[in-house]
């Protein structure tokens, strides 16, 4: 009898292949489901939020969340995916509205694809430059900015009804021009910064942002495809009836390049006493870029015990949800540090990025204690 059952048992090799199968197999299941049980932790925190009952009058908060391609990587599909994975449940669970903003920017050099950094850094600097702007209109005795301002909002709606004449090749209804168009925000959107690299960019655009220059050139009118084919329609007539002016002495002189229009600039600066802008509060939240043959080891741990991210990530965008960790940046110093324990990071070997802001602006900035 012991016999015939032991030919029924598998091989010794057999048996250790499918053990080791179900045991990989089970481990990484256990560890799936301890992540969704910590991640519905976290979001069971946040609802505590979105439950907090609100006047019919108040407005409900709204984030602007960046994210740049990570250092290592030529895109930003695995910031996505981490935004998406770790941090957005937490933010909707927490009824935290958002808007997104994807920056990718690369230029190619001797065949060679690079990141170009700065996206980030330019959007946020326009847009504190712009609230300083629309401070400036709102005062007293300021009627001329008032009139530029009317005049770059018709010049900006006239470019784009023709941007879009240009693409469908007639001229567009007033609804198809505006209909697509988002409201504005009608408070200061606080800044969320996923990744070291978007939280450089932040603060250094928060710092030009509340110190720059706020001079605004006039955007030009977009020229029409059909006024741009009759122009060239009119300049080859001209060229083959007078191609060139001859002089009395014989000699051919070239016809006179076409002048160039210097743009329209708004003195904004005659009218700034610099008594500065209410900046809108910076949050960081991690983003360990795990790549390369170095980091292997660790996502091979990370495969199988990624309940420690969903701790930390998770944990993090959690406190951008409870607004009570808001609160004042204890020096320069702090801010410049924050997130510095990603450069530890294989994939930050020979590279940095400077955090440059005024002690002023770092004095009245507000953060929120998501290292804590």
């Amino acid at each position: 009898m012991l016999a015939a059952l032991r030919k029924r048992l598998p091989s010794r090799n057999t048996a250790l292949f499918w053990g080791s199968v179900f045991s990989v197999v089970g481990f990484y299941k256990y560890n799936s489901n301890e992540s969704k049980k910590r991640l519905a932790f976290y979001c069971k925190q946040a609802e505590a939020v979105a439950n907090e009952p609100m006047g019919a009058l108040d407005t409900p908060r709204k984030v602007q969340v960046y994210i740049a391609a990570p250092m290592g990587e030529l895109g930003t599909r695995k910031a996505r995916l981490h935004w998406e994975k770790y941090i957005l449940p937490v933010f909707v669970a927490g009824a935290l509205d958002y808007e997104l903003t994807l920056v990718n920017d690369t230029e190619t050099i001797n065949d060679v694809e690079k990141v170009v950094r700065g996206g980030v850094h330019s959007r946020v600097a326009e847009e504190i430059k712009e609230q300083r702007r629309k401070a400036l209109e709102l005062e007293e005795g300021n009627e001329e900015l008032k009139l530029w301002r009317q005049a770059i909002v018709e010049r900006k709606k006239d470019n784009e009804a023709r941007e879009i004449m240009n693409r469908i090749g007639r001229a567009p209804g007033e609804a198809n021009v505006s209909s697509w168009k988002p409201e504005p925000y009608p408070g200061v959107m606080d800044v969320v910064a996923v990744g070291r690299e978007t939280w450089v960019e932040v603060i250094n655009g928060l710092s030009e942002g509340a110190t720059g220059s706020l001079n605004y050139s006039v955007p030009p009118l977009v020229p029409l495809d059909s006024e741009a084919r009759a122009q060239q329609e009119e300049n080859r007539a001209i060229s083959t009836s007078d191609a060139a002016v001859i002089d009395t002495a014989g000699t051919v002189a070239p016809s006179a390049p076409a002048e160039v229009v210097a743009p329209q600039v708004v003195d904004y600066d005659r009218f700034d006493s610099r008594r500065g802008v209410g900046l809108p509060a910076a949050a960081y939240i991690a983003h360990y870029n795990l790549t390369g043959w170095g980091s292997l080891p660790l996502r091979i741990w990370h495969f199988f015990h990624d309940q420690e991210n969903v701790d930390l990530y998770a944990r993090q965008a959690l406190q951008v949800v409870f607004e009570s960790t808001r609160r004042p940046a204890r020096d320069a110093q702090e801010v410049i540090d924050m997130g510095r324990d990603e450069e530890t990071q294989p994939v930050w070997e020979g590279q940095s990025l400077d955090v440059v802001v005024d002690p002023a602006v770092a004095a009245s900035l507000d953060i929120y204690d998501t290292q804590a």
